[in-house]
């Protein structure tokens, strides 16, 4: 009895079941593509798409869509015209609606708030479109996807009907079926009309997301060609975007280059010689300052060469344990009082900073808020001794330029082609390419660090990011986005890069911060030379422990302490002796890396890597080709037309 009962609870799952899913099989029983070609080249579509509905997936209609992007012989993508004519549903006049953005336009057939009974309709739609003739050296060719390749549904049977301009005849046809890319042959084709007529018919079912493309190859001449008023329109309209953007891109650039002109030029450069003592009332993390115009860096190289001076002031210990670097206050540095010399302002604040904090400070992970409020304190001081005085940023000029900036980007919204539902991907490209420019300001400034090579570093700013931004525009599109975007959102990073730019370009050195960089640039010259070229100088000191420290917050700063440091080390192991070498020993130093024979590596390395120190503890922040037969590229999906569709 049992078992009887379980087996008439199975029989009736298995009805149940098999009810549901012949009630979702929803398909295109019939799909017929008339495709009449004028002499014009203007192509008459009709297609009739008979569909089994079952209220699943085709509840009120059916949708179409159609693509409207074409790739030209350059391989530009351009927006193929298009008109509708009608739309019927089962012979009458249709209830209907449409989206249309740059890739095409999308038909909704059906009344929102109807719902259809369940049953086979027959929906039919009329369009004309043009630009969709290839033309080749010696031939023209017709090249269609019939049915398009996004259908959701299966296809039991499709038929295209290519019709010629009356006394053209087809020299050569093929099709291609399966899925987008593949070259499948499940089809059969005849002339008709004494070859002004070409019949495609599949010969098997197409899957969901196969379809039908079709090629007709036509004698040389037997479509016109476009004029040459034609092809100037066609040219204003693809790249209108273009044209808009770069007279947007042109005039701000002029803009900037003229404000540059009157204010962002440096002062006469000096005469450069090399400089033994270091520029008067200018510490080691002001020379970092005035060098970068600023903290572009975070100023961690600034608080390295200042923890360096109040170091070989005998102010500070650095002391290494197990691979972290101490700051440890000493002597009168322990209360915050000063020994005879006024300190500078940013060594001021370091000390006083860590005289606070009653202990020393650790360059690790569990100091790293106390590392972050330790920088703000001491880039505030810096600044607040220095701002304007060395040179100027000239901020106000910028406004006009994000004004001209703005309004390009407004005009290309309005008339470039954006379409709705793209503005997230004009938000992606303009965040990205304040990285991109930003990343190309801090690699300009590596490479040119003084204001004398300023016009060369802005040419590199602006080819790096708009290179930049153009190379993942370009593998974006390539991999998968949406096939082809409007031009504002490279437009949009070009002016984004040169408001960066001009940023930096329109600041410029005061008098005395040009004064400053010139005796900056000699001292670095002094400290970057080896020992054999020193000693070829003229009036050049001796060196001596006392000449090496002084020097060597300077050259941390000015990121030379490699070659002072190796100097230094070839002196005590030269001129001074190896008695000497073997006895030197930094006071103001305390740990197991230290050695005396190789003060270079020790100490080099002690003083670059404490920038990285003070970073790595900082906390974590929150149609170019034919379809022809016998010719490479054709493929089902290829040519014009295309698409697909569902129900909604």
């Amino acid at each position: 009895m049992l078992n009887r009962i379980s087996a008439g609870i199975l029989a009736a799952f298995v009805l149940l079941t098999a009810g549901l899913c012949a009630q979702a099989d929803e398909r295109i029983l019939k799909f017929v593509s008339d495709i009449d070609v004028a002499n014009n080249g203007t192509l008459t579509v009709t297609e009739t798409i008979a569909v089994s509905a079952e209220g699943d997936q085709i509840k009120r209609g059916i949708f179409r869509d159609i693509p409207l992007a074409v790739e030209g012989a350059n391989g530009r993508i351009y927006k193929a015209g298009f008109k509708l004519l009608s739309v019927l549903q089962d012979g009458a006049p249709a209830s209907y609606h449409t989206n249309e953005n740059s890739q095409g336009v999308r038909i909704y057939v059906g009344d929102e708030n109807t719902f259809l009974s369940p049953g086979n309709y027959t929906y039919t739609f009329t369009y004309e479109t043009n630009r969709q003739i290839r033309f080749f050296e010696d031939h023209d060719e017709v090249y269609w996807n019939a049915t398009g390749n996004e259908w959701i549904f299966p296809v039991d049977e499709a038929i295209a009907r290519v019709v010629l301009p009356e006394g053209v005849k087809a020299s050569a046809w093929t099709a291609y079926t399966g899925g987008y890319g593949e070259t499948g042959n499940a089809f059969e084709a005849q002339s008709a009309q004494g070859g002004s007529e070409v019949i495609f018919r599949t010969t098997e079912v197409l899957g969901a997301y196969e379809g039908l493309s079709v090629n007709v190859s036509l004698p040389k001449g037997a479509i016109a060609a476009p004029t040459e008023a034609e092809q100037l329109e066609y040219f204003v309209d693809d790249y209108r975007s273009e044209l808009i953007g770069g007279a947007g891109v042109l005039l701000v650039l002029l803009y900037y280059f003229a404000a540059w002109w009157m204010v962002g030029r440096d002062p006469a450069q000096g005469v450069i010689f090399p400089r033994f003592t270091p520029p008067a009332g200018i510490s080691p993390a002001l020379a970092k300052y005035i060098v970068n115009r600023g903290f572009g860096d975070g100023g961690w190289v600034a608080l390295s060469a200042a923890c360096l001076s109040l170091a070989v002031k005998k102010r500070l210990r650095l002391r290494e344990t197990n691979g972290d670097t101490s700051l440890e206050l000493i002597g009168k540095g322990r209360k915050g009082k000063h020994t005879g010399v006024e300190l500078p302002q940013g060594e001021a604040a370091l000390e006083a900073w860590l005289s606070g904090r009653g202990k020393a400070l650790t360059l690790n992970k569990d100091n790293g808020t106390s590392i972050q409020t330790l920088g703000q304190k001491f880039r505030a001081a810096i600044e607040r001794e220095s701002r304007d005085v060395f040179f100027k940023a000239n901020k106000g000029y910028l406004i006009p330029g994000f004004i001209l900036s703005l309004v390009t980007i407004v005009a290309l919204l309005v008339v470039g082609g954006l379409q709705p539902g793209q503005e997230g991907f004009v938000i992606v490209f303009l965040v990205f390419s304040v990285f991109a420019s930003l990343m190309a300001v801090s690699i300009g400034k590596a490479i040119f660090r003084l204001s004398s090579m300023k016009l060369r570093m802005g040419l590199i700013f602006v080819v790096f990011g708009i290179a930049v931004s153009g190379a993942v525009f370009g593998a974006y599109h390539v991999n998968g986005g949406v096939e082809s975007l409007p031009v504002l959102p490279f437009i949009a990073v070009a002016l984004v890069a040169l408001n960066i730019l001009f940023f930096f370009l329109l600041g410029a050195p005061t008098t005395l911060g040009r004064q400053a960089l010139d005796e900056i640039e000699g001292l670095q010259m002094y400290l970057s030379v080896a020992e054999k070229e020193r000693l070829n100088m003229e009036k050049v000191p001796d060196m001596t422990t006392e000449h090496f420290e002084e020097l060597l917050p300077y050259a941390v700063a000015l990121g030379v302490e490699k070659p002072w440091t190796k100097a230094f080390e070839a002196w005590l192991t030269t001129a001074a002796g190896a008695a000497a070498a073997a006895s030197y020993y930094p006071g103001w130093y305390s740990g197991n890396r230290f050695d005396a024979r190789h003060v270079s590596d020790s100490l080099g390395r002690t003083a670059s890597a404490m920038a990285g120190s003070f970073q790595s503890s900082l906390p974590a922040p929150k149609s170019s080709s034919s379809g022809s037969s016998g010719s490479s590229g054709g493929f089902s999906g290829g040519g014009g037309g295309g698409g697909g569709g569902g129900g909604w």
